[in-house]
């Protein structure tokens, strides 16, 4: 399923120190899009993952204080531009 999040980004230095960690990805988790805003307040991003659930678990134990997540899934027959899946 693809999986959109919008980070509100507390901690900017924090924010990039914390989001090393998420990498590599597990197998079943996909990053897609990761766009910053200029003054990286805010990013908006686009995953794949089996759940929401389990991308929640992995991201926000890494991204810790330095962000607030709002995680939800995309309605794939009504959203435009999405990329061709990564995952089974």
């Amino acid at each position: 399923m693809f999986i959109a999040i919008e980070h509100e980004i507390h901690d900017p230095d924090r924010f990039r120190q914390c989001a090393e960690q998420v990498f590599p990805l597990p197998e079943n988790l996909h990053v897609h899009h990761f766009l910053p805003a200029d003054d990286l307040s805010r990013a908006a991003c686009l995953y794949e993952a089996p759940s929401v659930e389990i991308l929640r678990s992995h991201l926000d134990s890494a991204l810790g204080a330095a962000s607030t997540q709002r995680y939800f899934p995309v309605a794939e027959p009504h959203a435009i531009g999405l990329p061709p899946r990564q995952l089974t």
